[in-house]
C-alpha cells in the first residue's frame, strides 16, 4: 500500500507512484450525493406519475398496482444500472460528474466495478440491512415488525462516515473509500 503524504491542505502523493492529485473537498461530495438523491426521486417520482397514468387508462385494479409496482421498479433499475456503468468506467456517479469529482483507488488506478460498485456500494449496504435486520429480530417477535422498523445501524455507520468525510488527516476519506481503497478527488 502507497504510503501518503500530505503536501499541501488538500493535495496528496502516494511515494510509490508519485501521484499528486487534489482531493475533492467535503462540501463537493455532500452535494453530489444530495444530486444523486434527487436524480433518483425525481425518477421515481415521474416514473411512478407515467406508470400509474398507464395503469388507470386500463381501467383495472390489478392493472394500477402492476403499474405503481413498474413505476417505482423501472426508474430504479434504469437509475442503478447508470450509476454502476458510470461508476465502473469513469469513477463518477451522476453527481460526481456534475460536481467535477471522481473516484480513484489509492494506487490511481481506476477501481472498476468490484471498487466503486461493489466494495463502496453493495457491500456496505447489504451488510447494513443484514446486521439491522438481525439486531431488530432480536428486539421484535415477527420479520414484518423487525423489517418496517428504521435502520439505525445505517444512521450510525453514515453519521461516523459524515465526521471523517470532514478529517483532512485521513484524506477525507469514509469507511467505504477505506474497504474499497479509494479516494476521491477534483478532475
Amino acid at each position: 500500500m502507497p504510503n501518503f503524504q500530505l503536501h499541501s491542505e488538500e493535495h496528496f502523493s502516494a511515494d510509490e507512484s508519485e501521484i499528486e492529485v487534489e482531493l475533492a473537498s467535503p462540501w463537493n461530495r455532500i452535494i453530489a450525493v444530495i444530486i444523486n438523491w434527487l436524480i433518483l426521486y425525481m425518477g421515481v417520482f415521474i416514473g411512478t406519475i407515467l406508470f400509474t397514468f398507464l395503469g388507470v387508462m386500463f381501467q383495472s385494479k390489478m392493472a394500477q398496482k402492476i403499474s405503481i409496482i413498474l413505476g417505482v421498479f423501472f426508474p430504479l433499475l434504469i437509475y442503478f444500472v447508470g450509476q454502476s456503468i458510470l461508476m465502473s468506467t469513469k469513477g463518477q456517479s451522476f453527481g460526481k460528474k456534475l460536481m467535477g469529482i471522481k473516484v480513484i483507488g489509492i494506487n490511481g488506478n481506476n477501481p472498476g466495478f468490484i471498487g466503486t460498485v461493489l466494495m463502496r456500494s453493495v457491500l456496505p449496504d447489504f451488510c447494513l440491512i443484514v446486521i439491522n435486520l438481525i439486531v431488530n429480530l432480536i428486539f421484535y417477535p415477527d420479520i414484518i415488525s423487525a423489517l418496517s422498523k428504521p435502520n439505525l445501524i445505517a444512521l450510525f455507520f453514515y453519521i461516523i462516515c459524515l465526521v471523517m468525510l470532514f478529517r483532512k488527516d485521513n484524506f477525507y476519506r469514509t469507511l467505504e473509500d477505506y474497504l474499497a481503497k479509494t479516494i476521491v478527488i477534483k478532475i
